[in-house]
């Protein structure tokens, strides 16, 4: 358990320049956590935390964090106190003659109790759910004796109690008699003084070093026989300790000197009871320690909604809004929200360049970038979704910011030569490089030539990165060096403001211009300096534009034909759903009309079996006989007759065995022809030839009408037409149900216009369209009703308010109508 932690310098990986943690912001992070920490040994941890690029140590570490997230969001009673590091405690006792004072004993009970609670909570956790906490959680608890021998040494205040020993006992004793001999002396003397009118009227005993004295006028000193102790500031009263009071208390401070030693004695007795037991100690101190870490981990990661996200050992990134955390908490403590980012690398696209206007948002995803992948390799959970997927990279080189140095000689453009050496001197495929304003600093062309050879370089070497930029030239890499991909900061060019969303695919305007003009800048010089830019400059501009307004169409597009596939999909399903509603009834009315034919049948047996015993009873006279038998057929009539009928002849077809040898020999040969009933290869439904053209054939099959080949037609036997006949008699209502339904919503207008319409008229069209919507399983309806006066606003919301189907219903958007549309949605 001691070896939990030792892993670190082993595994450390390389960053660069050493400010990372300063410029990354990884610096407020540390803070943050210490915040949280309840122990010393908790926040040494922090400050030792270091970056990794070990996956298995990495996934362990944010493992741990991951599960202590859930189990304190369980609210069980996790402890949040008494997590004392007393590692350096015992290692002081460690040599005989040494003790603990009690003030550390109230805390070595206290944090074992503690660790206690912690050990039993986590053995009862499942092993599956929660693998890295039960696998640091001690097989056994912390000796239980130590709590019960601090419990009997020390009471509730702390203090050691008066039966620790005998001789303590005895000691104490004596300290308490001769302490009340004091008071009554001491008062005996003043009040004698008082009489005397040795002291003043007012005079009351008061403490001096310590010990109990009688003020007295100075003229008086001598008259009382004792030590004085003190004088006022005056000079004029003196603090006298009366002679008798005086060897009382020095056998007193004699006490209480042998009390101190006894104490020790214990304390001493307590430390050499325990010295075996202190390496087992110490591991669970630094359980603890570890707990404490782990547990201000996953307050962190509550505070900033962070998360595991799915872990690979290779380099790559694939991040679904990802936010900087530290930019989130200062804008939520100004009132405003944050936009997250969808941030990927891959092999086939390695290296970002991020172009799009100034105060976009470029550095703050690089900055982000930057931050979560060091924040996952030091082991600490992001704030992505949990379907993000992180890789894992040996080394992060970082260039942002201004490192003009006035000591080394070296400007602003100078540095940042300095650092871009560096990258191509030690990247490699498992490096992440982070260069902001690539190539910015000199003279753009000069500097943008620089940047592009370096890139070109940096691609080769394999390494992944993100670059922001405004030089063009960086931008038309992507077409020539595969690995390097272009991506925007969006910006809405009508309301001339940047919207801070990272879109992939395309690279971004600068918008130099616009903004230029919408700050109010001099017409004049806008047009002057467009001129100097050249039409070249200004058509690739132009053609950013247009690429990224056709791409948001191209997106919009994509959405709605998401939404037509959701909405196709949940036709198919109510559809489905409501084919097995109908076949459910079928079969229960064919078992409805089985059972009917057995009673039919039941009947008709027991009026032979009347017959025949009627005409035994009568010795089968002749006229007689012949009179049953008329009767019997005259009934027999009936029943065939009767309202039955149907349902006799198909309680018989269905009680029919089928013989599968007698239906292929029954089959009909000969070519299909129009008119004929037909079943599909591979399929028993019966449908009926409606016509044929050469190969072709219209065959219905209940309520769909297709065209097939004939070679993919059988023709049906006779008993197969019958039972579908038989079907055709039960489905009948039903069918016309479903054409009834496919009708109206064939027929069904998903918008409709009540302008111009009285108010009761109005009102019986609204409650029929309403009541066909909801019968039609509609979810959305837009209903035009104009402005004016609002009667028939009013009208339409007072009957949406009374109809429960409506889920809710609101006013279109101001550019499609505002308050003169309503949109409906149904349940």
């Amino acid at each position: 358990m001691a070896k939990i932690r030792n892993f670190a310098k082993n595994y450390q990986a390389l960053i660069y320049p050493h400010t990372f943690e300063h410029k990354t912001g990884f610096d407020q992070v540390r803070t943050m956590l210490k915040k949280y920490c309840l122990s010393q040994a908790a926040v040494v941890m922090v400050d030792q935390m270091q970056f990794l690029s070990d996956a298995v140590i990495i996934g362990r570490l944010l493992g741990e964090t991951d599960e202590m997230r859930r189990l304190l969001d369980s609210n069980n009673g996790f402890p949040s106190q008494d997590y004392f590091d007393l590692v350096p405690a015992l290692k002081q006792i460690k040599v005989e003659g040494t003790y603990l004072d009690t003030e550390t004993l109230i805390n070595l009970q206290l944090s074992l109790i503690t660790i206690t609670r912690i050990v039993e909570l986590i053995s009862k956790l499942d092993i599956e759910s929660y693998p890295h906490l039960t696998a640091i959680n001690p097989s056994q608890l912390p000796p239980q004796e130590i709590i019960h021998q601090i419990n009997r040494l020390l009471d509730e205040k702390g203090d050691i109690r008066d039966n620790a020993s005998e001789r303590l006992l005895k000691l104490r004793k004596e300290i308490h008699s001769r302490t009340s001999s004091i008071d009554r002396k001491i008062n005996q003397v003043f009040a004698l003084a008082k009489r005397n009118h040795l002291v003043n009227d007012d005079a009351e005993l008061t403490i001096r070093n310590g010990r109990l004295v009688i003020p007295i006028p100075a003229g008086n000193k001598r008259k009382l026989n004792g030590y004085v102790h003190d004088t006022s500031a005056t000079g004029q009263t003196v603090f006298i300790e009366p002679a008798e009071v005086f060897e009382i208390n020095n056998e007193i401070q004699n006490l209480s000197i042998e009390e101190r030693q006894e104490i020790i004695r214990i304390l001493q007795d307590f430390a050499s009871s325990i010295r075996p037991q202190l390496p087992e100690l110490e591991a669970f101190y630094i359980f603890l320690g570890v707990i404490d870490f782990i547990r201000a981990k996953a307050r962190l990661a509550a505070e900033m909604e962070a998360v595991k996200p799915l872990l690979s050992s290779g380099p790559a990134l694939n991040w679904q809004h990802a936010v900087h955390p530290l930019l989130k908490r200062s804008l939520q403590q100004q009132g405003r929200k944050i936009v997250d980012q969808n941030i990927a690398l891959s092999p086939q696209e390695r290296i970002m360049i991020i172009s799009g206007p100034n105060a976009g948002g470029k550095s703050v995803t690089l900055k982000t970038t930057a931050l979560l992948q060091y924040m996952l390799q030091c082991g600490l959970l992001i704030p992505v979704k949990e379907i993000s997927e992180a890789g894992i990279f040996k080394q992060i080189f970082l260039e942002i910011g201004d490192e003009q140095s006035l000591e080394n000689d070296l400007s602003t453009y100078s540095s940042h030569l300095m650092h871009i050496k560096h990258f191509l001197e030690k990247s490699n495929e498992q490096t992440l490089i982070l260069i902001d304003e690539f190539g910015a600093g000199t003279e753009p062309q000069l500097g943008g030539a620089m940047a592009e050879a370096s890139l070109a370089k940096l691609n080769a070497l394999g390494c992944y990165g993100i670059i922001t930029t405004h030089y063009t030239n960086l931008k038309l890499m992507p077409a020539e060096h595969p690995g390097i991909f272009n991506a925007a900061m969006l910006y809405d060019t009508r309301e001339m403001r940047p919207l801070f969303k990272l879109s992939p695919g395309l690279p971004g305007s600068s918008f130099a211009f616009e903004i230029a003009r919408k700050i109010g800048f001099p017409d004049q010089v806008l047009d002057a300096a467009k001129s100097k830019v050249g039409s070249s400059q200004l058509n690739f501009e132009q053609q950013l534009n247009q690429l990224e307004v056709d791409q948001k169409a191209v997106q919009q597009t994509r959405i709605q034909l998401l939404v037509a596939d959701e909405t196709l999909a949940s036709l198919v399903q109510r559809y489905e759903k409501l084919l097995k509603e109908l076949e459910t009834t079928r079969q229960a009315h064919i078992k409805d009309a089985k059972a009917k034919a057995r009673q039919l049948l039941d009947n008709a047996n027991r009026l032979i079996e009347n017959t025949i015993r009627d005409i035994k009873e009568n010795q089968a006279e002749k006229e007689i006989t012949r009179q049953l038998r008329d009767e019997l057929q005259q009934k027999k009539e009936a029943l065939l007759s009767g309202p039955h009928e149907n349902e006799i002849t198909t309680s018989q077809i269905f009680l029919q065995k089928s013989d599968k040898t007698k239906q292929m020999n029954d089959r009909p040969r000969g070519p299909i022809k129009a008119g004929h009933f037909v079943k599909m290869e591979g399929q028993e439904s019966i449908g009926k030839v409606m016509d044929i053209k050469g190969k072709q054939a219209t065959v219905i099959f209940g309520n769909i009408t297709i065209r097939t080949k004939t070679e993919r037609l059988i023709p049906a036997t006779p008993q197969e037409v019958r039972m579908w006949e038989a079907n055709q008699h039960f489905g009948k209502t039903h069918s016309g149900v479903i054409h009834q339904l496919n009708d109206k919503m064939a027929g069904f207008k998903m918008s409709i216009d009540i302008r111009g319409k009285k108010a009761e008229e109005a009102s019986t069209f609204i409650a029929r369209y309403i009541d066909q919507a909801i019968l039609l399983n509609v979810k959305e309806v837009r209903i035009l009703h104009g402005k004016g006066d609002g009667v028939l606003r009013n009208l339409l919301h007072e009957h949406l308010r009374d109809t429960r189907e409506v889920v809710s219903f609101e006013d279109e958007s101001l550019e499609r109508g505002g308050h003169g549309v309503t949109i409906v949605r149904f349940s």
